[in-house]
């Protein structure tokens, strides 16, 4: 009886972490900032856009990319902090260098969607 107790608070535990945690941005996900910043992408979602998650100066941040493999397009990245305030604004060369260095380990968290 204590083996399967044992197994099953194990099995609790390990379903009870997702992707979305993050301890650096305790309630960065289940924020109203981010809620509605989805809703924002989805209102007009003619191309498909992705909100990541990364790392910028040691913060964790977030940012919209366009991932429309149809669409050339210059990304301009703007971070935003857990909070959901602008962290900083970066320029073209900047937010290719950040896409082509630290920002390839960024986690995809949302894509808009026409059925959301």
């Amino acid at each position: 009886m204590i083996r399967k107790l044992s197994i099953l608070a194990l099995t609790i535990l390990l379903f009870s972490c997702s992707d979305d945690d993050d301890t650096n941005c305790p309630g960065g996900l289940n924020e109203t900032w981010f809620t509605n910043f989805k809703a924002e992408l989805n209102s007009n979602c003619e191309i498909e856009v992705s909100i990541f998650r990364g790392n910028y100066k040691g913060q964790t941040v977030y940012y919209e990319l366009i991932t429309d493999g149809a669409v050339n397009f210059q990304a301009m990245i703007t971070f935003y902090n857990c909070n959901g305030d602008v962290e900083a604004e970066l320029t073209a060369e900047q937010s290719n260098e950040y896409l082509d260095n630290e920002g390839q380990d960024d986690l995809k968290l949302f894509t808009c969607s026409d059925s959301d």
